[in-house]
């Protein structure tokens, strides 16, 4: 991918390591161009703007965009997430100080749709513990008696529970009909659900979902919000999958319902902590599926939340809201 090598002096300033396509760079740079951070953290960005006030759009999708860095950017108009979550943005600083907020709502929410699945039918089948089976070369010695885990689970008929159903949970929606499955879902938010789909609470959710597939922002309300207790209340036998925010499960609670076999098995693409360590407990365990955040990974997806960037930093810079507006 083609970068720039300016200074942080440009009015658009790509805070880490985002993908972004010529072609929307190139709208940008129409702008008055822009420039990568490459940033390790805030402390490091705050350092790389140093007070510049030509700095008017920070695009960040991981880098955590503070007081400590809006002090050093006084020209700064807006913030645009990359991708639908913007937990890493201090809204309420953003306000104070008159700066826009926008993330790009939707345009990853196919790709990380589509990898919920891929999780859900690698945990259902084994396909990872095959795969590493194979590549050891145990299948030789095995002959056609195979091990007892290759015998999987399908998932016609089985109960799917939605927890959120946003951009992202809409589409699992979708994709879990055409498997045949009935779909639960628990959505404070939303009025009108889809035909098909059953809104309930996440208590009965809770206990009567074969699959449960979180798909919510991370707020104080959703912090940990599958705990211990959630945990205890789900159907035994039942797994989870998460590809939305680590920080909603209580992952030491998760582990116990893993090691004690309350719930059968977990798929997760997103951890407390990231990058997630060798000596996690979820790395030894062959019923958890673990894949890096990277749901909204796809060239499709990339090429349309660049676009959204684009489109987003030019109504910012030239005085109009952008679409996807937060504050």
């Amino acid at each position: 991918m083609r970068r720039s090598k300016g200074t942080l002096s440009a009015p658009v300033v790509l805070a880490d390591h985002v993908y972004m396509t010529d072609q929307a760079l190139a709208e940008i740079s129409l702008l008055g161009g822009f420039t990568w951070a490459d940033a390790t953290g805030d402390r490091d960005l705050a350092n790389q703007i140093n007070g510049s006030s030509a700095v008017k759009i920070l695009v960040s999708e991981y880098i955590p965009i503070n007081a400590a860095v809006m002090d050093r950017s006084p020209g700064l108009k807006g913030i645009i997430a990359y991708g639908a979550g913007y937990d890493h943005v201090d809204l309420g600083e953003a306000v104070k100080r008159g700066i826009k907020v926008c993330n790009c709502r939707g345009e990853n929410a196919q790709a990380v749709a589509e990898l919920t699945f891929a999780l859900l039918l690698s945990l259902m089948r084994g396909v990872h513990r095959a795969d590493t089976w194979v590549r050891r070369g145990e299948w030789p010695g095995a002959g056609r008696k195979l091990p007892e885990w290759t015998l999987g689970g399908e998932l016609l008929n089985k109960t799917l529970g939605l927890v959120g159903v946003g951009q992202i949970g809409s589409r699992v929606a979708k994709i879990a009909a055409g498997f045949g499955m009935k779909v639960l879902a628990y959505d404070p938010f939303l009025e009108n659900f889809l035909s098909g789909i059953v809104p309930i609470s996440l208590e009965e959710i809770l206990a009567l979902a074969d699959i449960i597939s979180l798909h919510v922002p991370f707020s104080p309300k959703t912090e940990k919000m599958i705990d211990g207790r959630a945990l205890e209340r789900m159907k035994p036998g039942a797994v989870l999958i998460n590809t939305s925010r680590g920080k909603v499960i209580d992952e030491v609670a998760l582990v116990e319902a893993l090691e004690t076999g309350k719930i059968k098995g977990a798929a997760l693409d997103v951890f407390a902590d990231e990058p997630i360590g060798w000596d996690h407990p979820f790395v030894k365990m062959d019923r958890v599926v673990l894949t890096p955040h990277m749901g909204a990974l796809t060239r499709e997806a990339g090429e349309r939340l660049a676009a959204a960037v684009a489109r987003q930093a030019r109504d910012i810079l030239e005085g109009r809201p952008p679409e996807c507006l937060i504050k």
